[in-house]
């Protein structure tokens, strides 16, 4: 019989603050005389700890959690958040330009809010879904507003990830990989106490990568180190330590295939297809730091104090279409801009948690005080000429030689913010837990150019928050929720001025069924999002990164999971999501983004003579959506793109009770399909791709 993993509750209650975490283990499994847990994933979401910072189970917390857990992450070789994130139940993904990185959406919108245990991280969306995975437990998302988290709370949702803590046993593993396109990967992670007593431990994780690409001349390199310590002081109080820097290097990239000729005839190129000048190229290097300090008062009341600091760089000069080809010549226009942008978010926090007896019975409630800084300064050159590319003859662009740039122009934001948050959950009667939580938040933000800074604009606003589950029977439960939605933008409008916060609603109803022997989980949610002053693209301006703000913008629509085991050697989770977005205007919002999306997997551990095998594989299919194209003096053209289904397989052999090998491919059936298209190009799909794999723990 499988039960919940113990470990797997310790990591979501150490963390307290807005973290989910969960996973099945078998009950204890002896290997060499040595009890250890080993945690089974089925790659989706289940129950522990709930989105509001308070020590509730999941099935208690009114609002939808998906988690991708370490095990499947390794299992189908998912080395970066962003290709984690791609098999999340009810989410989207696209590439970013370079192709390395992750745009992603949640029920229509896109979800910019990356945190680490709960603590917001610098930096874009799309480098954040560029950490390597190595360094996290769990990728978890949870999906609706969250303002109860933090001081924004967007619509679609929040990725949380949940970084590897030191363990007292010593253990680890390396695990060397050989993959398509020169593909070469070493990854190290050992744990264990560095006192006799146990009281100081330390994890560290080490990654070395190398790659090239389907497109010709492209490559790329990453670093990746991350360590952790932690020590109980005394018997009340224990201090971690967390630090991680990532270095990812990206030559010659392509933004793809141009979409067409200026004609409109089709541009059939191939995939491998890249025009881009040898000196294009992208640098992204972040660093992250997290102190956190743990106080018990006494069997009822905790204290915990938490730092943390994020620093990204990126640097790059970057290169795409600024027109379509001519159909004779093959000849177009280069836009071309160097850019250096550094990012630093600090926040400082202090969390009193606490149970309380009220009516004889026991409630729970969490203070939160937070401090909190954000900094952009991006410097950007444009050539003072840009260079003609032809699409025909793209061997002919490796040669060009580099522009001169002119000299850089400085912009900045900055954003100081602090927030005061309460939340209680309230034990009314034995099937009826009721949720309440208030949010205030108080932002002051203001940006400028070179060394003339706009006025402060202050921002307020108190986010609402109102859940309420019942229990129908021992295994089904039923819930409400709604949250205010109140996200600041930091977007301008064509006069130069920061658009006003989105403000809206988020209503959520669903049910779960959980069996008593913990082998099937069913989630069904129904959710309604409505935005009043939500920025799109001001295809009017003149200027690129110029918006405006329409209201009425409302999505609705369903999400289904269910997950188990079939037998004690096989398991499989399904997940389906339908959404409905219009915004009543341009209709750009609903158009990018699928309306259905579906996620399946599926893996069998042998026994017998077999013994030792285990063989799975996911289909991710994404529904019908549109790209957008840029016509000159016509505005944008919304091209349809045709629905698509990506498999992969896995098969996976232990050799000996540490050795283990395993290989995987990925788009098995070698589906040809737009992976993106934006502005004048089209981005190909990534064709089907070995990986092979050995791992040795001790």
């Amino acid at each position: 019989m499988k039960q919940f993993s113990k470990v797997a509750q310790a990591v979501g209650l150490g963390i307290l603050v807005g973290t989910t975490g969960f996973a099945y283990a078998d009950d204890v499994i002896k290997v060499d005389a040595q009890e250890l847990e080993k945690i089974e994933v089925l790659g989706k979401h289940y129950r522990n700890i709930g989105a509001t910072g308070l020590p509730l189970a999941i099935g208690d917390t009114p609002q939808s959690i998906s988690l991708i857990d370490a095990e499947y992450i390794a299992l189908y070789d998912l080395n970066s958040v962003g290709e984690a994130l791609e098999h999340s139940a009810a989410i989207h993904t696209d590439p970013s330009p370079s192709g390395r990185d992750r745009f992603t959406y949640a029920r229509g919108f896109a979800m910019n809010r990356y945190l680490v245990d709960g603590m917001v991280s610098a930096g874009r969306s799309f480098q954040s879904s560029l950490l390597d995975a190595s360094m996290f437990e769990t990728v978890e998302v949870i999906r609706g507003s969250t303002g109860m988290l933090q001081e924004v709370g967007q619509p679609s949702g929040t990725v949380n990830l949940i970084q590897k803590r030191a363990q007292e046993s010593f253990s680890g593993y390396v695990n060397a990989e050989l993959g398509s396109w020169g593909k070469r990967r070493v990854e190290g992670d050992v744990t264990g106490a560095l006192s006799n007593d146990g009281s100081v431990k330390a994890r560290a994780v080490a990654v070395y990568e190398t790659a090239d690409s389907f497109q010709d001349r492209v490559n790329s390199a990453r670093k990746v180190i991350y360590g952790t310590i932690s020590a109980e002081l005394t018997d009340d109080l224990s201090a971690s330590l967390f630090w991680s820097q990532q270095e990812d290097e990206l030559d010659e990239f392509s933004s793809g295939l141009p979409f067409s000729y200026s004609d409109g005839s089709a541009f059939n190129g191939d995939a491998s297809h890249n025009d881009t000048p040898s000196w294009v190229y992208e640098d992204v290097n972040q660093d992250n730091v997290m102190v956190e300090l743990q106080y018990t008062l006494n069997d009822d009341w905790s204290i915990q104090g938490r730092y943390h600091r994020s620093d990204v760089e990126s640097d790059g000069i970057f290169f795409s279409g600024d027109s379509l080809p001519d159909v004779e010549s093959g000849l177009y226009r280069s836009f071309i801009n160097h850019s250096d942008r550094e990012n630093e978010s600090e926040r400082a926090e202090l969390n009193l948690t606490g149970n309380f007896t009220l009516l004889d019975r026991e409630h729970h409630v969490t203070f939160s005080a937070a401090d909190a800084s954000f900094t952009e300064i991006e410097k950007r050159a444009f050539p003072q000429s840009a260079p003609t590319i032809n699409a025909n003859d793209p061997s002919s662009s490796a040669s060009i030689p580099m522009p001169v740039f002119s000299e850089p122009s400085i912009t900045n934001s900055e954003q100081e913010s602090k927030n005061y948050r309460i939340a209680a959950n309230l034990s009314l009667a034995e099937p009826l837990n009721v949720l309440l939580g208030a949010n205030y938040k108080d932002i002051d933000s203001r940006a400028g150019a070179g060394d003339i800074f706009s006025d402060w604009v202050n921002n307020s606003d108190t986010s609402l928050y109102i859940g309420a589950t019942y229990d129908v029977t021992e295994a089904i439960s039923v819930y409400s929720s709604y949250t205010d939605i109140f996200e600041l933008q930091m977007v301008f409008d064509k006069n130069g001025d920061l658009l006003d916060p989105a403000v809206g609603k988020n209503k959520e109803i669903g049910a779960r069924y959980s069996s008593l022997d913990g082998n099937l989980n069913i989630d069904v949610a129904l959710f309604q999002i409505n935005q009043e002053n939500f920025a799109i693209n001001d295809t009017s301006a003149a200027a690129a990164r110029i918006y405006r703000a329409v209201d009425g913008v409302e999505s609705k629509g369903y999400e289904i999971e269910i997950s188990g085991y079939i037998n004690d050697q096989w398991r499989a989770s399904i997940a389906y999501s339908n959404l409905s977005l219009a915004d009543n205007n341009e209709g750009r919002i609903s158009k990018i983004v699928p309306d259905k999306v579906a996620k399946f997997n599926t893996d069998y551990e042998f026994d017998g003579s077999l013994a030792g095998l285990t063989v799975g594989g996911f289909i991710n299919w994404t529904g019908e959506r549109h790209g957008f194209i840029l016509v000159p003096r016509k505005g944008f053209a919304y091209p349809e793109l045709e629905s698509y289904t990506v498999v992969g397989l896995v098969a996976s052999y232990d050799v000996t009770d540490n050795l283990s090998i395993k290989a995987n491919i990925n788009n098995a059936f070698d589906k040809e399909y737009e992976s993106k298209v934006a502005w004048f190009s089209r981005r190909a799909s990534t064709p089907r791709n070995y990986s092979a794999q050995i791992n040795y723990r001790f």
